[in-house]
């Protein structure tokens, strides 16, 4: 019998990470799941997290190619074998109840909304070669902001979403985008189905105050490689409305940008 979930792990050679990730999954009150964790490249730490923290019913693969998240969330997706799919960073984690509260949206709205999302915690902390340092948390609610600024700039992370395994069929992430590829990813599952949002949390997002700024947030937009990201995103996925057009045209001169509003 498949599980209910199947919860796609990729990482890249930061063993204590994914042990502190796989821990808590192995800790969730709700266990009808399978994890499948793809690494892009294997070292000793990786090895000994899955070694330590994965059942006999969950994956493991080291899989060639070039190395990042988007290749590793299309073979993980191409193995699961769970009726909705979740995605869980190496350096992010899930509160014991997380999937007890996904199941319970399920059981209330999963026959009409195929793609659910909730409330995240952010956990702010320094990453040192000594270990991490907790800083502070706060908790993020989602349900408030209106679904349409999803085509102007993501505000929902991989991991606060599930989507029904159905929905996904035909669409992968990206290989090709060098950042935004989970916000690319989400528009393409938004052109099939409307994300439903319920209260209750349980995703976990930490930030490591020592990394360079977040490559999909609107100060990192200098970067010239993440401006083109966010230019083919946005031909990619017209903008719903023509407030979200203007705010795209801002978006973009704000970096130097400017660009006919028809093509937003």
């Amino acid at each position: 019998m498949s599980p209910l979930f199947t919860v796609i792990v990729t990482t890249h050679v930061r063993g204590p990470l994914l042990a502190r990730a796989l821990a808590s999954l192995r800790a969730q009150t709700f266990q009808d799941f399978e994890v499948i964790v793809v690494a892009d490249a294997l070292d000793a730490g990786t090895a000994q997290a899955c070694a330590e923290w994965l059942r006999p019913q969950d994956q493991f693969l080291k899989r060639s190619g070039k190395p990042g998240p988007a290749e590793s969330r299309n073979v993980g997706l191409r193995l699961a074998k769970g009726e909705w799919i979740l995605y869980l960073d190496d350096d992010d984690t899930h509160e014991p109840f997380c999937l007890a509260n996904f199941a319970a949206a399920i059981q209330a709205h999963g026959q009409a909304h195929p793609v659910l999302f909730t409330d995240l915690e952010v956990v702010h902390e320094r990453r040192s070669p000594s270990g991490v340092e907790f800083l502070r948390k706060e908790t993020v609610p989602l349900g408030h902001v209106p679904l349409a600024q999803a085509y102007l700039k993501n505000f929902i992370p991989n991991n606060v979403l599930a989507f029904r395994r159905s929905v996904l069929e035909g669409i992968e992430v990206d290989t090709h985008l060098a950042s935004l590829e989970d916000w690319d990813f989400l528009l393409a599952v938004m052109a099939r189905a409307t994300p439903a949002h319920f209260a209750g949390g349980g995703p976990i997002v930490h930030k490591d105050e020592n990394a360079a700024t977040h490559r999909g947030g609107s100060e990192a937009a200098t970067n010239d490689t993440v401006v083109l990201d966010y230019l083919h995103i946005y031909r990619r996925w017209p903008a719903p409305h023509d407030v979200i057009r203007e705010h795209r045209h801002g978006l973009l001169k704000s970096v130097g940008l400017d660009l006919p509003k028809h093509w937003f």
